[in-house]
């Protein structure tokens, strides 16, 4: 009996081994998680990389807010399907998250409402963490920002507040929670954005409306589309193949 009960443990042994030897050689070797321990906000922040590489670098960097709710949803998955196919540009992705690595806490309506000290985390934690290892410098109109819903108020302040960025999607944005991001874009010096809106349907079409007009009176380059799906996750990650096309610069 201890023989027999011997021989089950090593194929168990061997089977479990073979299994974990088998993900870490499916591990795909482009993506990278990490936590950057901000001082600026005094919380834990969770950040995924992933990056295609053609020639050396890309030098196109795309960051997503919302970013672990984003992963879990199928975007980085959705992103790797269409680099793969060929239907969207080479590029680097950095998924931000807002979930408290320590408290578990979702911090997403603390860092999206017109908050300044979200902006200086980007400015002077995230982005030279990110970009400090790589070859190629990144310069503003290298970068694009993505925000969706709540994540898009935030980025149309970003875009009104930051030279960091050049490029901007604004997913189902919704600006409610600060209204003053309507004055920081009338009166913003940011010149030559490339701004990209969209609404699903009954969603952000009252938001999306007021933003737009005020884009293309301070002459940036505006696409806008809307879609038949809804705040969701579903409607986001069907946009992407037509965001990145026209986000990012080849």
């Amino acid at each position: 009996m201890i023989i027999s009960w011997l021989g089950f443990l090593r194929v168990v042994s061997i089977v479990v081994t073979s299994s974990l030897l088998s993900q870490y050689r499916q591990a795909d070797p482009m993506e990278e998680s990490f936590i950057v321990d901000s001082k600026i906000l005094s919380e834990k922040i969770s950040v995924t990389t992933y990056g295609v590489t053609k020639q050396g670098e890309n030098k196109a960097i795309v960051y997503i807010t919302d970013g672990q709710k984003m992963i879990e949803n199928g975007a980085l998955k959705n992103i790797k399907k269409l680099t793969a196919q060929g239907k969207i540009p080479n590029a680097r992705y950095v998924f931000v998250g807002t979930i408290d690595a320590e408290t578990n806490v979702d911090k997403r309506t603390s860092y999206f409402f017109c908050n300044d000290d979200y902006l200086r985390f980007f400015e002077e934690e995230l982005v030279p963490r990110v970009e400090g290892s790589l070859s190629k410098k990144r310069t503003t109109i290298d970068r694009s920002l993505i925000g969706i819903s709540f994540g898009g108020l935030n980025a149309a302040y970003f875009s009104a507040k930051t030279s960091l960025f050049q490029n901007y999607a604004l997913l189902s944005p919704i600006t409610y929670p600060c209204e003053k991001v309507l004055s920081a874009i009338a009166f913003m010096e940011n010149k030559d954005l490339t701004i990209f809106i969209s609404t699903g349907k009954n969603d952000a079409e009252s938001y999306v409306a007021p933003l737009k007009k005020l884009y293309i009176s301070k002459n940036h380059t505006v696409r806008s589309i809307s879609t038949d799906g809804g705040h969701d996750f579903e409607n986001w990650n069907g946009q992407l193949e037509e965001v990145l096309q026209f986000l990012i610069r080849t």
